[in-house]
């Protein structure tokens, strides 16, 4: 955990990505709770932000009233001000303080403006949730995952922001573009899969055919068996060929397979299945995995990643520690 969140607002720390994703997913849970039973100094901001980013979370149920709104919105006027009135012994650092208050204090204006206005769902680490779009679409999120729409007006804009990994079983005859930070998806009657996370973006078709596309780069179509992929390393989609077991992702029945991975995109998943804080031995990161671990027993998941690769691991709480 970044030792620099201790300085931050209440404002700044409601706006960070990081943050937000702790409180709304449970994602790194260990981590942060850890950080801040060692930061106890910080408690008072944490709570106040994590009631700032609860409440705007609130927004897409419609379950604020007029006066959750002006409470809402004073707490943040209030931190502000609080910003700017704090002393400091640099002219050019209370320019800055408040700069930053005033960017973060943006930030939630905007995010509280998208929120009003559309549907949010959420699945936390260690679960799984789907929904049905108003057009009868059905959507699975795994782990970790984000999916917003605006439900109201979906019919005339159809179009969905996603952060994390979902699969997708659209109505034959139904379309719409799916966007996430690193490519969007275009969609016509078919079954797929969108993985979106730490600058790794993978699309896998099941049925029909779905359009890809990232930003500088020509359109590419895939059809049942193919899938496209880029990373933060290269700035283009590769395509590839996988053979699919059934009409749906493994990950949707609880099974996670790897081939040829990095054991650091194996513990990453592991996290999110078993909200946990995995911490590996140094050097471990680059070993290549192929294998699979299900949802269900942490210590049978442990050992069909460890043993096949040599290593050990040992579990105290929600810390498991991996090793030579």
């Amino acid at each position: 955990m970044e030792n620099r969140y201790a300085t931050y607002s209440t404002i700044a720390l409601a706006a960070e990505d990081s943050f937000v994703r702790w409180v709304s997913h449970g994602e790194n849970d260990a981590q942060w709770t850890a950080w801040i039973s060692s930061n106890p100094q910080v408690e008072p901001r944490i709570k106040e932000a994590r009631k700032l980013v609860e409440s705007l979370g609130q927004v897409h149920t419609h379950t604020m009233s007029d006066s959750d709104h002006r409470e809402l919105w004073g707490r943040i006027h209030t931190s502000v001000l609080a910003q700017q009135v704090k002393p400091v012994r640099s002219h050019i650092r209370t320019l800055w303080t408040i700069g930053v208050s005033a960017a973060a204090a943006i930030t939630l204006l905007i995010w509280f403006g998208i929120s009003t206005s559309s549907s949010k769902v959420l699945a936390h680490a260690g679960e799984q949730k789907s929904v049905v779009l108003p057009e009868e679409s059905a959507v699975t999120l795994n782990a970790a995952s984000k999916l917003i729409y605006r439900e109201k007006t979906f019919e005339a804009d159809r179009v969905l922001r996603l952060d994390g990994e979902a699969f997708f079983k659209v109505k034959p005859g139904s379309t719409f573009t799916v966007e996430t930070d690193y490519g969007t998806v275009t969609v016509l009657g078919t079954s797929f899969n969108v993985y979106s996370r730490d600058g790794r973006f993978e699309v896998s078709c099941f049925t029909g055919k779905v359009k890809v596309e990232i930003s500088g780069e020509p359109a590419v179509i895939i059809t049942p068996g193919q899938r496209t992929y880029t990373d933060s390393e290269q700035r283009t989609l590769t395509q590839a060929s996988f053979v699919p077991l059934k009409d749906t992702p493994e990950w949707t029945s609880g099974r996670f397979v790897f081939d040829d991975q990095p054991l650091s995109v194996v513990i990453e998943e592991l996290e999110r299945q078993y909200n946990i804080d995995v911490r590996l031995e140094s050097g471990l990161e680059d070993i290549r995995y192929t294998g699979l671990f299900e949802k269900g027993n942490l210590d049978n998941a442990l050992s069909l990643i460890t043993w096949p690769l040599h290593l050990k691991s040992v579990v105290k709480g929600k810390t498991v520690t991996i090793s030579r």
